[in-house]
């Protein structure tokens, strides 16, 4: 057993060792060539973004604002305190004045509802408007409320805990963002397709992937030949991963300490589970369940539902293994492939769906000693 472990070890500090090479190369001194390569790429990025802010779709600005808002916080201890007050007060009027809009769909309000809560926006940005807008045009999602009983235990308001809890419970669906609007990805691919990335603009990008890679002769021919049509793709990418994550903790909370509202969390917990769309929304139905089960004290509902946890997190891990058992570099130029990632559908479908291509392609290629996402069912 002693052997065992010390492999795992040995396994993890090569996995640490080898991320920390990989961030280094990442965070190296660029060259002139790729200094000038970076300028390039963004000035083409400031118009890009320049002209999603002012296109008359409010999920594009939405977008839009959340991608600048990300870059300048991880840039924020270099940034001008002066500006970056401007930045965050112009941030604020441009969310109060989509607010206004009466057509905002839930995914444009979850972008603008994680920006206007930041602490640099407390006195720029109409929160309330926000909620109640959400709350009007939503009243059946389930997501538009986490924000209000969060402020309630902040407040430490029981009453108004105890009507968001009942309202919360018999709300219809719940839906995490963690997708991009199809309308808005054919928005963005035509940009590019009109407004082409400069090829010298990409020269620190192809050098990063030959540096942390290791590629043969004709990677590297594909990667020379075809990373600019894989470009839309990587930008697409970008803004999808940094949509925010609901804030689910105070909802936790409640359900592990609060015996009164079992029963509201329990309902809470079966639309996460069965009318939501992303791993991480059921994943939190499990642990609602798990939190009432134990305060409770019901000890065969506990060990039921720990058994459905387990077996969610094994179905997911299995189909994240089959995707990176199968995978190639090469499949970064496959368009059919990098086109199921962008998919607007359930989390595990899509999942699920980029699994089975890789699979049948390895089997089309001859490939021996393939995953087969198929053995992930579950049981």
């Amino acid at each position: 057993m002693a052997h065992s472990s010390d492999d795992k070890n040995r396994s993890d500090n090569e996995a640490v060792k080898q991320l920390a090479d990989t961030m280094n190369k990442l965070m190296r001194k660029p060259s002139k060539a790729e200094q000038s390569s970076m300028q390039i790429y963004g000035r083409w990025t400031q118009d890009f973004i320049t002209f999603l802010l002012n296109h008359e779709q409010p999920y594009a600005q939405a977008i839009a604002l959340n991608q600048t808002n990300s870059i300048l916080q991880s840039k924020a201890t270099e940034s001008d305190p002066d500006a970056l007050q401007v930045y965050f007060q112009n941030l604020g009027q441009h969310i109060n004045k989509l607010v206004k809009n009466e057509t905002l769909t839930i995914e444009t309000l979850q972008i603008l509802e994680g920006l206007c809560f930041q602490k640099e926006l407390d006195d720029d940005c109409n929160r309330q408007a926000l909620l109640d807008k959400q709350l009007q045009l939503y009243p059946s999602e389930l997501s538009v409320y986490l924000r209000p009983i969060q402020l309630a235990v902040e407040a430490d308001n029981q009453d108004l805990i105890a009507n968001l809890m009942k309202v919360m419970s018999g709300t219809g669906q719940f839906s995490m963002v963690d997708y991009l609007l199809p309308e808005f990805i054919d928005l963005v691919k035509n940009y590019i397709k009109n407004n082409p990335i400069p090829e010298e603009a990409l020269l620190r990008q192809k050098n990063d992937n030959r540096l942390t890679r290791e590629l043969t002769e004709q990677q590297i021919k594909l990667l020379e030949q075809h990373h600019a049509e894989y470009m839309p793709y990587e930008i697409l990418q970008a803004m999808r991963l940094a949509l925010p994550i609901p804030a689910f903790r105070p909802l936790k909370n409640i359900c592990q300490s609060k015996p009164e509202h079992s029963p509201e969390c329990l309902y809470i917990a079966n639309i996460l589970l069965n009318k939501s769309n992303a791993t991480l929304s059921k994943a939190m139905g499990h642990i609602l369940n798990l939190a009432v089960y134990e305060l409770n004290n019901h000890q065969d509902m506990l060990a039921a539902s720990q058994a459905n946890q387990l077996r969610l997190k094994k179905y997911s891990e299995c189909l994240s293994q089959a995707l990176d058992a199968n995978q190639k570099f090469e499949d970064l130029y496959d368009q059919d492939y990098t086109e199921l990632w962008l998919t607007a559908e359930d989390e595990l479908q899509r999942l699920t769906n980029m699994a089975n291509y890789l699979f049948k392609k390895r089997q089309a290629e001859g490939a021996d000693h393939l995953t087969d996402p198929a053995s992930c069912q579950v049981q």
